[in-house]
């Protein structure tokens, strides 16, 4: 060895051990710029979206009757059952896309979370989509709103079941988070939030005090530098993704009827109703057992009562909020089973329904 270098000569290995550095560094760079390129589309930073033809927060009035349901998470059967309760639709479909409407000029917001935990993430996208066509063919309105689960698979946060249902089903996951086929579209451009009369839907609730302009601007802004990984939608206080519990409760710090009431009137409106949060809510002392509808003093609606039969633990049949002329809204479960959750003449500060296979158990 000693003689081979000696060969070699003290300044040519120098220039070899250089040249190893450089080409080391070199490879490092290029595989720092390699891992750059793979955050930047696995964030979806290259969305492209036309913000006027799909706004990020839609308004609408009507006069019709509206209906909302909370996160399906993959459940065609038991989101049908729902349908038919509320008389959205006539009978059992033979299959997703054969669904037809039956709700006349009704207005129906899906509050996101169509996907992830059953296994039937693509027939419930199917089944709504056809829904939301024979609808408008018919003078009505489905709109369905983005949740966290799928902004989290368009910023390719985690590869859940729906990941695992694209992989067989055939469409490439990547592709369709990358808002290529139809299907990539169809998720890219579903709506945050949406105004119908004095009602405001979204997934996660917490608009953080804005108005829906700057909402919308906001969004649009995160949307078009960050993709589906800006802070708007996977902030743990973002519209998608806030909570009622524990630190990151967006209530919990303020008097919590006073910022709900500056809520809706920095929206201008009255009510805010949001799915995402299925377990157990205290808010101002009162509790909200996990998997009920709940409001909390007329202001704040909760409708994610853990529908999909794929949530471990809950009894939950699921049930549609059904809200006429804006002045009460009732709970509808897929048994059937009916009751008011609030009326404007009463206005009770607090209402819990419980909807289960045996009945509807209500406690106010």
């Amino acid at each position: 060895m000693n003689m081979r270098i000696h060969e070699i000569g003290w300044s040519n290995l120098l220039l070899m051990r250089l040249d190893i550095k450089v080409f080391a560094v070199w490879e490092l760079c290029a595989i720092a710029l390699l891992l750059t390129n793979f955050s930047s589309v696995a964030s979806g930073a290259d969305v492209r979206r036309d913000w006027n033809n799909y706004p990020a927060v839609l308004e609408l009035d009507t006069n019709e009757h509206v209906f909302a349901i909370g996160d399906v998470h993959g459940d065609r059967k038991r989101l049908v059952k729902v349908l038919r309760a509320a008389k959205l639709v006539p009978a059992l479909p033979s299959a997703p896309d054969q669904v037809k409407w039956a709700g006349g000029k009704s207005v129906l917001v899906i509050v996101g979370d169509l996907i992830d935990k059953g296994h039937q993430s693509l027939q419930v996208i199917a089944l709504l989509r056809t829904l939301q066509s024979d609808a408008a063919s018919h003078g009505g309105k489905v709109i369905i709103l983005m949740g966290n689960h799928e902004a989290e698979f368009l910023a390719r946060r985690e590869k859940r079941e729906f990941f695992e249902q694209l992989n067989k089903a055939g469409p490439d996951p990547t592709e369709v988070a990358n808002c290529k086929r139809d299907l990539g579209q169809f998720l890219c451009n579903l709506p945050i939030a949406v105004r119908v009369n004095d009602w405001f839907f979204s997934h996660g609730g917490n608009t953080n005090n804005r108005t829906i302009a700057g909402l919308s601007a906001a969004i649009e802004a995160g949307i078009n530098k960050d993709g589906f990984d800006t802070e708007e939608l996977t902030d743990d206080n973002s519209i998608l993704e806030a909570r009622l519990h524990g630190k990151s409760n967006w209530v919990k710090k303020y008097e919590p009827k006073e910022l709900l009431a500056d809520y809706v009137t920095k929206l201008g409106v009255k009510h805010l109703v949001q799915g995402h949060q299925p377990g157990k809510v205290q808010i101002d002392g009162i509790k909200r057992k996990k998997y009920t509808f709940f409001q909390r003093y007329g202001l704040l609606f909760l409708i994610d009562s853990g529908m999909s039969r794929h949530i471990k633990g809950s009894d939950s049949t699921g049930g549609a909020l059904r809200i006429r002329n804006g002045e009460n809204a009732i709970v509808i479960c897929a048994n059937g089973a009916r009751a008011t959750l609030w009326d404007v003449s009463t206005n009770s500060d607090h209402q819990t329904m419980h909807c289960t296979n045996k009945s509807l158990k209500i406690k106010g």
